[in-house]
């Protein structure tokens, strides 16, 4: 009945558009999400990033692990610290490396099928001049509004 309503109003076109560029949307959304979680998952395996030692009550209680018993407080030169960390910012050396690491995440089948099916779906609406842009640009844009909805409320 609300599509029905929908095609009424909108029209054909509009809702076409819509759905085109929502479900492409998606697809690129959990595409990206899957592709990043395996990246993740692979990198802890290998020890790049280190597994969280603390339980849940922990992390809530000591939220910045300020109370750790195990770790004795250094006397640290910030503006040595600030130096260091300017100098891990810099240059094409840093970008490489982080190239090299998230590469498999960035090529992966699932993700780059899906922004082929973003492309492929405008341009057949737009050929068989079905597009609504109005339409497309709301279906697009709803996956992101509903994912920062949800991410803002968990």
């Amino acid at each position: 009945m609300i599509v029905g309503s929908i095609i009424y109003l909108q029209g054909f076109e509009w809702f076409i558009s819509f759905e085109v560029g929502f479900i492409s949307s998606l697809f690129v959304t959990l595409s990206s999400y899957f592709s990043y979680k395996s990246l993740i998952q692979r990198r802890i395996e290998v020890g790049d990033l280190p597994k969280e030692a603390r339980d849940e009550l922990d992390m809530i209680d000591d939220l910045h692990d300020l109370y750790s018993e195990d770790e004795e407080i250094k006397e640290v030169d910030f503006a040595q610290v600030i130096a260091e960390e300017k100098l891990k910012q810099k240059g094409f050396k840093n970008a490489f490396v982080n190239l090299k690491k998230t590469i498999f995440a960035n090529l992966s089948l699932l993700r780059v099928f899906s922004y082929v099916s973003l492309v492929v779906g405008f341009l057949y609406l737009n050929n068989n001049e079905l597009l609504n842009i109005f339409g497309y640009m709301i279906g697009i844009s709803l996956v992101w509004i509903v994912a920062l909805i949800v991410g803002f409320l968990l």
